[in-house]
């Protein structure tokens, strides 16, 4: 009896046993279900090597030196974009501390205003009944 078999491009484990890419991977009783096994092809690709594989595209050459520079400018610009936001996060908080203060100190001169109206109304209750004629 003989067993379907599969190549992929990526290690498989079975069980305890680990297939390397391009090695025949069994699909059904003892291995990999079909769906497993579609599921490999479509995140990475139909098995591809074998005598009508094409070469891998060559990788292009790297400058690691503008690579280097490109990393610290970036990360210059991070650390002054991360100091930036804690300056502002620090001025937010500071504004929020003074927002609540001027809210406490606008409650109070509400009061004390309500107070005043109160004893203005009195006091021209007053200049009226010393201004009335007797």
């Amino acid at each position: 009896m003989s067993k379907k078999t599969e190549q992929f491009n990526v290690t498989v484990k079975v069980g305890k046993k680990s297939y390397a890419p391009g090695e025949p991977v069994p699909v059904g009783t003892g291995g990999i279900t079909s769906e497993e096994a579609e599921n490999f092809r479509k995140n990475f690709g139909a098995f591809t090597a074998g005598p009508d594989a094409t070469a891998a595209k060559p990788v292009p050459s790297v400058d690691l030196d503008k690579l280097r520079e490109a990393i610290e400018k970036l990360s210059a610009d991070n650390d002054r974009l991360s100091a930036d936001n804690d300056r502002l996060t620090a001025e937010r908080d500071s504004a929020l501390g003074d927002r609540n203060t001027l809210l406490k100190q606008n409650e109070q001169l509400e009061t004390d205003n309500a107070t005043l109206a109160g004893e203005v109304t009195k006091l021209q209750a007053e200049i009226e009944k010393l201004t009335a004629p007797q």
